[in-house]
């Protein structure tokens, strides 16, 4: 029971480490702004519909999630910005969830 366990998370972990490069892989691409503080993808390929950047926040007290705004492929770019009340927020990473 615990190997499957230990499997099992070794898959979750190992997903959420590739997620960035399977976003490229897609026919997507960022573009950071704001020092950094913010992330703005565009998709040319992949499932027809929409889709949601999610960037990879930190600001050196913890890390989080911060989800964007829903882009179309070939059309509109999801912009995902960190905040925080505490630090400077910097993306660090991002993944496309799709909608």
């Amino acid at each position: 029971m615990r190997r499957i366990v230990a499997c099992v998370a070794v898959a979750i972990a190992a997903t959420a480490i590739a997620s960035p490069a399977q976003a490229r892989e897609r026919g997507c691409y960022e573009d950071y702004l704001r020092d950094g503080r913010t992330v703005e993808v565009y998709c040319d390929e992949g499932r027809p519909g929409r889709f949601r950047a999610v960037a990879h926040c930190t600001n050196g007290l913890g890390v989080w999630d911060q989800y964007g705004s829903l882009g179309r492929v070939r059309g509109e770019s999801s912009v995902a910005e960190c905040t925080s009340l505490l630090g400077n927020p910097r993306v660090n990473g991002f993944h496309v969830e799709w909608v």
